[in-house]
């Protein structure tokens, strides 16, 4: 016994002496790196309990606890806001949003490959002709629908309208062959009365038809498509309207007046480079100076001193604002490709009595 007693003491003063003189200053000069490396890993292992989203419970107050992921069925803030749609077996099941049953005055659709006109119609279940027109520049081509361009969809089947300068809800809908009424009760357009709209503010018309065209003598020798003259600064008259129009800009005349595509298009476009001046056809007030998924882009509209209005769109910029007076030839905006376009040009519309004639005929 006292041989093991001196053995053992013999060990331990070893295990003293080598502690103090090797383990000691090994671990004094490591104990920072080791220290760093256990939080690291206490660090690391919370960061994966959170990404996966992981929860303790337990049992019984004996039991030990554990983790589990969290149930998608029981816990709401995890659940996806959309349907699914059962596919075919061995499918990823396809998803599609929550149809949303609050009425919205429109909403505006991406065209995705694939996409038709009444496709799209069909789509936001409204008819095709309504979405020609309010995408005035779909009357180019309905079946030609440029990918990631956007089609402006009306919430019900009605003329999505920008609010003009002296506009009133009585005249709008006398334009528009509509019941005043159907304007203000219709929800989405926030309107506490007929008495009050604000311009440059933009409301949908239920169930509302443009004006058609007024049936006009056309010019005796119209222009052929080409070259447009070079007419900023000289006059024309008309005997429908007391004022004199100006070409707007020098360009080349893409498009006619008219039919085309089984729709009307409202106006002429006039390519030009882009930023070229585009000036105002006539003197007078800017009643709507703004941008629109109307597929004008961005535009401005010009009334006349005997009521008549010129419209500019597709403007890559804009120089006036609303309420301000300008001159015959002043430059309002530049040439541009905004909103519906293939290249750049500006499309230009004459409006009298509420409804578009052909600009030719009142061009010199």
């Amino acid at each position: 016994m006292p041989l093991q007693v001196e053995q053992i003491t013999r060990r331990l003063r070893g295990a003293w002496w080598w502690s103090r003189t090797v383990a000691g200053p090994w671990l004094g000069d490591r104990r920072r790196a080791v220290s760093h490396v256990a939080l690291l890993t206490v660090a690391v292992g919370a960061i994966g309990a959170g990404v996966v989203g992981v929860e303790r419970r337990t049992g019984s107050p004996g039991d030990l606890a554990y983790l589990t992921p969290p149930d998608p069925s029981s816990d709401e803030s995890l659940r996806l806001r959309t349907d699914t749609a059962t596919g075919a077996e061995g499918q990823t099941p396809e998803t599609s949003a929550v149809a949303d049953s609050t009425p919205v005055a429109y909403r505006t659709h991406e065209v995705q490959p694939g996409d038709t006109l009444y496709g799209i119609a069909e789509q936001y279940g409204v008819d095709a002709q309504y979405l020609l027109w309010n995408n005035p520049e779909l009357t180019i081509n309905p079946d030609l629908l440029i990918i990631g361009a956007r089609v402006l969809v009306p919430g019900v089947n009605g003329i999505v309208y920008d609010v003009r300068l002296g506009d009133t809800i009585n005249a709008i809908a006398a334009t528009y062959d509509i019941d005043p009424g159907d304007v203000v009760s219709f929800a989405p357009n926030e309107l506490a009365s007929a008495d009050f709209i604000i311009e440059g503010s933009v409301l949908v018309l239920p169930g509302g038809v443009p004006p058609p065209p007024p049936v006009l003598p056309e010019p005796l020798d119209p222009p052929a498509l080409g070259p447009v003259p070079a007419g900023i600064g000289s006059t024309t008259g008309s005997a429908f309207t007391s004022v004199s129009f100006i070409w707007p800009l020098n360009g080349t005349l893409w498009g006619g007046f008219g039919p085309r595509w089984g729709s009307f298009h409202r106006g002429i476009d006039v390519g030009a480079n882009a930023g070229t001046a585009v000036a105002a056809a006539a003197s007078g007030q800017v009643v709507l100076s703004t941008y629109s998924d109307n597929g004008y882009g961005s535009y401005v509209i010009v009334q006349h001193a005997d009521g008549s209005q010129t419209l500019y769109a597709h403007l890559l910029e804009r120089y006036v604002v609303l309420g301000q007076n300008v001159g015959q030839g002043e430059v309002i905006g530049a040439v541009g490709c905004s909103g519906w376009c293939n290249g750049n040009h500006l499309h230009f519309e004459v409006i009298i009595g509420g409804g578009v004639v052909n600009p030719l005929a009142y061009l010199p």
